[in-house]
């Protein structure tokens, strides 16, 4: 039993074909039985037949052709009309033939064709019919069938010897057969994991975000509620653990929300830690008891990675989609419910209700981050300076010190300040991309200046441009590169160049902060650290940033005037600030009286529209040095 477990695995499946291929065979079978039965009508007037005898000798061919050529019949009544024709052709060619032994081959070749069938119901028909030919026919009138007189008066024995000869050949097709199956199995194999790769995310299996766009589109008539879901804490787990345990994570979270779903339910990962997932004919409360289930399977999770044990979470936005709607509108409503869900304090279900002023608000966003993208694209972007004045006598005589500032270019050719399209950024995480655009504008323009400068005699050495970096630029390599490429490019000095990065964003990765500016430092760049104050533990990590300037927060100084908490503040500031043997810098400084305060105080700079207002970089570039030096000894107003 064993070995013909065996035998049976090395012959072929005879599954059906796929429609298309079916009739492709088909087809070319019929017309190469059409192609016989004509060649047969003329080989029998050729072998001195009657015309009338001639067509009675295909008749039954034609009949087994017409048979199969009818659509209303079944493939395997068409199939085996068509077999029985075909080896009805090889019978007529043998009678013709006289019985000659050459006209025997012609069984042979019929059995290969019967195979393109790939179908063992035509293949035993045929090998049937090749029997009764020969084992019947060819005892009982062995003239018919045999041309020499041996084969007449031992016609078993000759029957039993085609028949070995039969069995050969038949052999032979149902091992090319099998060859031809098992390469189209393994064709079919590979197309299956083509597409299953093209439509599906190679970590978790679920769909990607290609194939969830063509199953949201092509969604059914009435309402479907469409969940989008965004991890919360997984960055700890990547950070911590490296990529390995976050894929782990990933795999481990995408079967607890299979387990969560129904079977005719989408799910896809359409982002690093982000799924969204189509729930067909379910209303929008539906949807969110379906994300509600998530959002509490997950919150009960513990992953557990080498000893470790995490708790993640998840925010979801839920949104209808019905089969009138944009299917990427109904993609941005989902993805700004769950913005607004992590926005609220993560771990949450977000709906999306009409009016609702949150997803308005992200859509708003996800507006200026696509403006902000063409404008960077465009080289929209337009840099403001703001001067950064001394406070007390002794820094007069110094060069010119101020901050790059950015706006953006409006479609009717206005200028739209940072706080409209910054949080856009930071959403969208542009913030790199802007950094990037400032230093290299920066840059182009310093270039310029200076060799005109050297040219006129000029000196420009005392001068600091200060350019605020994010916190997705910080530490990023790439960004150290590509400063020291335009510091290179450009012939920049690089102690003209001061860089600030907020103390709360310093604060938040110290070690990587101070590493990053240590790297500036080393190239002979000045560091700021801006806002300080703002965080709480500002002081215990002041000492290790090595920074040159402190700009103090903006919200102690406006009320230093009124509130004694707040000179108290801006005064220790400064004099930690000095014992370390760092310069500060007031920010928001809107009149001569906080001025004047600032003076007493001892604080070294100023900066707010009290002491100067930002003013178009070029158009500042354009005023001679000398003219700008005697502006900024008038006591500002």
């Amino acid at each position: 039993m064993r070995v013909l477990r065996r035998l049976a695995r090395l012959l072929p499946s005879g599954r059906p074909l796929p429609e298309r291929e079916w009739s492709v065979r088909h087809r070319a079978i019929l017309w190469i039985l059409a192609a016989h039965i004509a060649g047969l009508f003329v080989f029998a007037l050729l072998r001195h037949r009657p015309a009338g005898a001639a067509v009675l000798i295909v008749i039954p061919l034609l009949v087994a052709l017409a048979a199969a050529a009818q659509p209303v019949f079944s493939h395997n009544v068409r199939a085996a009309a068509a077999t029985l024709g075909l080896m009805g052709t090889s019978a007529v060619l043998v009678q013709l033939g006289d019985g000659m032994i050459e006209m025997h081959f012609h069984f042979f070749v019929m059995l290969v064709v019967i195979t393109f069938y790939q179908e063992w119901r035509a293949f035993l028909i045929a090998a049937g019919f090749v029997l009764v030919e020969h084992a019947v026919v060819g005892v009982l009138w062995p003239q018919t069938v045999y041309s020499h007189a041996d084969a007449w008066h031992h016609p078993v024995r000759w029957a039993l010897i085609h028949a070995a000869f039969i069995t050969g050949a038949g052999a032979a097709a149902v091992v090319n057969w099998s060859f031809a199956d098992r390469a189209q199995d393994a064709e079919r194999r590979i197309a299956a994991r083509l597409a299953y790769e093209a439509g599906h995310d190679p970590l978790t299996g679920a769909l990607n975000r290609r194939e969830f766009d063509r199953r949201l589109a092509a969604a059914g008539a009435g309402t479907h509620a469409l969940i989008g879901l965004d991890l919360d804490r997984f960055k700890i787990v990547n950070d911590s653990c490296g990529h390995a345990a976050g894929d782990t994570l990933l795999c481990q979270v995408t079967d607890l929300m299979r387990e969560q779903l129904d079977a005719g339910d989408v799910l896809a990962r359409v982002g690093g830690d982000e799924f969204v997932i189509l729930l067909p004919g379910r209303t929008v409360e539906q949807g969110s008891a379906v994300a509600e289930r998530i959002r509490k399977a997950v919150a009960g999770y513990r992953f557990a990675y080498q000893g470790r044990v995490f708790s993640v979470g998840v925010s979801a936005g839920v949104a209808a989609f019905t089969d009138g709607d944009d299917p990427q509108d109904a993609m941005r409503a989902a993805d700004a419910a769950c913005y607004a869900a992590k926005h609220h304090g993560r771990n949450r279900v977000h709906v999306v209700a009409s009016g609702d002023d949150q997803v308005e608000w992200q859509r708003d966003q996800a507006h200026w981050a696509e403006r902000l993208m063409n404008a960077i694209n465009r080289d929209d972007l337009v840099l403001y300076y703001q001067p950064i004045v001394p406070v007390r006598g002794a820094e007069a005589g110094a060069g010119a010190f101020g901050e790059l500032l950015i706006r953006l270019r409006g479609e009717d050719g206005g200028l739209i300040g940072p706080g409209v399209f910054l949080p856009a950024a930071e959403r969208y995480n542009l913030m790199t991309s802007i950094d990037r655009w400032v230093i290299g504008a920066t840059f182009a323009r310093l270039a310029t200046r200076y060799r005109a400068g050297a040219a006129a005699g000029v000196s420009v050495g005392a001068e600091h441009f200060s350019i605020n970096l994010s916190g997705a630029s910080l530490g990023d390599p790439r960004l150290l590169d590509y400063i020291r490429d335009q510091l290179a490019q450009h012939h920049i000095p690089p102690h003209v160049i001061c860089f600030e990065v907020t103390e709360t964003v310093a604060v938040g990765d110290v070690g990587r902060a101070v590493a990053f500016i240590a790297e500036l430092r080393e190239l002979g760049c000045r560091f700021a650290l801006d806002d300080f104050g703002s965080g709480l533990s500002g002081f215990t990590y002041l000492k290790q940033f090595p920074v040159d300037f402190v700009k103090i927060d903006g919200t102690f100084v406006r009320g230093i005037v009124e509130d004694r908490v707040d000179r108290a503040m801006v005064e220790a500031v400064n004099r930690i600030s000095h014992e370390m043997g760092l310069r500060t810098i007031a920010e928001f400084v809107e009149d001569t009286v906080v001025l004047d305060a600032l003076r007493t105080i001892g604080v070294d700079y100023a900066q707010g529209y009290g002491t100067g207002i930002p003013v178009p970089f070029d158009e500042w570039l354009a005023v001679p040095a000398v003219g700008r030096h005697a502006a900024r000894t008038v006591a500002p107003v």
